[in-house]
């Protein structure tokens, strides 16, 4: 089993894990994760990597809307911390390089904060 979907089955805020498709061979493997939180929101996980390189994108939504997404697409070059940054709905913000670890505790924050 793949680190990410581990930690997502262990993640107290990962009500359940609704779709999965992951190749890997030796150092190299995509993974694509749709998961459903315990407050209704959606997570997508996509991770890519290489030995020279890791791609990322965690996205989190609400129905259609967006809530917030970190990613490394090489786009915003304007962003200090390029590639990485996240989208908070229109806005796009400095972030570095996260893990779905990080990801997992900014989202129970995010959840308690709503309650």
């Amino acid at each position: 089993m793949h680190r990410t979907v581990k930690i997502l089955k262990e993640s107290r805020i990962v009500e359940t894990i609704l779709s999965m498709d992951s190749d890997a061979y030796g150092e190299y493997y995509k993974l694509k994760i749709e998961a459903r939180l315990v407050n209704g929101w959606k997570l997508h996980v996509w991770e890519h990597a290489i030995p020279q390189l890791r791609r990322y994108a965690y996205h989190i939504s609400k129905k259609s809307e967006l809530i917030i997404r970190w990613d490394n697409a090489p786009h915003h070059r304007q962003i200090r911390t390029f590639p990485h940054h996240k989208h908070v709905k229109d806005t796009v913000l400095e972030s570095r390089e996260v893990t779905i670890e990080e990801i997992l505790e900014e989202l129970e924050k995010m959840i308690e904060d709503e309650n």
